[in-house]
């Protein structure tokens, strides 16, 4: 099947679709480019059956995709503001003195000794996890398995806070 000529004949009921939800015509282009990109991956694999109904599908994975940039966005945006509300809450309580600005550069000095001492693949991992990426396209980017990187994730973030709790940091 030439998926190429698929997804140009499917595009336009792609864009309706996923413009109904998204109103940001730049956003929704990247989130039509998503659901291209997951329609390729879909047929690029030669296991799967075709979908019976391909107009359905399409628009299903079309507005899937939008709602799943949706949540993640509000995600975002909630812990943004939960940070920003903690932040507001601690400078209201004290205003910034020479001790506190030195505590906390000792607490980042504290906190860069701990992430150093873990291994290299596993920082990596860290970095472009806190960058946003997705665990996907860790695995993708540094050519290892979906199940390494949620592994090494979840291994690197629990030695940092047991060696940060260790030291008194948290």
């Amino acid at each position: 099947m030439n998926v190429e000529k698929l997804i140009e004949t499917h595009r336009p009921r792609m864009e309706r679709t996923i413009r109904k939800i998204i109103k940001n015509p730049s956003l929704a282009d990247d989130i039509i480019q998503d659901a291209s990109i997951k329609i390729f991956r879909y047929f690029s694999d030669s296991t799967r059956t075709l979908p019976e109904n391909m107009e359905a599908w399409i628009t299903i994975l079309s507005k899937n995709t939008a709602y799943d940039h949706l949540r993640k966005l509000k995600r975002t945006q909630d812990a943004v503001s939960h940070a920003s509300e903690e932040l507001k809450r601690h400078g209201s309580m004290e205003s910034e003195t020479p001790e506190r600005a030195f505590l906390s550069k000792e607490m980042m000095l504290e906190v860069k000794e701990v992430f150093q001492s873990l291994d290299q693949e596993t920082k990596n991992i860290l970095i472009l996890r806190n960058q946003g990426h997705s665990y996907d396209e860790i695995a993708s980017v540094l050519n290892i398995t979906l199940a390494k990187v949620k592994t090494r994730v979840f291994r690197g973030r629990k030695k940092l806070l047991e060696a940060l709790k260790s030291k008194g940091v948290l």
